[in-house]
């Protein structure tokens, strides 16, 4: 877990810094509730809170970096207590418009009770320009079998 702090703090520094010195490309920062589902008819959810950095690279192309916590366990089977950290980097599209289309692809680096691995992630989601800022709503899919469904809102600074 001490890992895991440590690399997040590590990346989210390493890319503040490079965004910072595009100044012309605008800077988001923000945060996301949601729930992790271990995919089975057994299992029950996870919530998860989760910190993001974001930036725009040219029109509709962001980058985006995220990391999240769970808070409170889920259950896999019968009474087998289940939580999920991740940080994930992704390469991310937005539509035009204060109602927009979001698609992500990237890697996630997660660890859960059970294993840790580096895996393909991708999400969709929809996103409402909502006074300086953005709310998306997300589907990710983190691994082979673990879904996030978040609410998120980032700002620009």
């Amino acid at each position: 877990m001490k890992r895991f702090i440590f690399l997040s703090a590590f990346v989210f520094a390493s890319l503040s810094g490079a965004a910072h010195a595009q100044q012309n490309q605008p800077l988001m920062f923000g945060g996301s509730v949601g729930v992790m589902k271990p995919h089975g008819s057994n299992n029950d959810n996870g919530f998860n809170i989760g910190g993001r950095i974001s930036g725009n690279l040219q029109d509709n192309i962001y980058w985006e970096a995220d990391v999240t916590l769970g808070i409170s366990d889920g259950e896999l089977g019968v009474k087998r207590d289940w939580s999920v950290n991740s940080l994930a980097g992704y390469g991310v599209y937005r539509s035009d418009g204060p109602i927009h289309l979001k698609a992500k692809l990237g890697v996630a680096l997660w660890d859960d009770n059970f294993d840790s691995d580096t895996s393909l992630s991708a999400g969709i989601g929809i996103g409402f320009r909502m006074g300086a800022g953005i709310l998306d709503v997300e589907y990710t899919q983190i691994n082979s079998y673990i879904d996030y469904v978040t609410v998120g809102y980032s700002l620009p600074f």
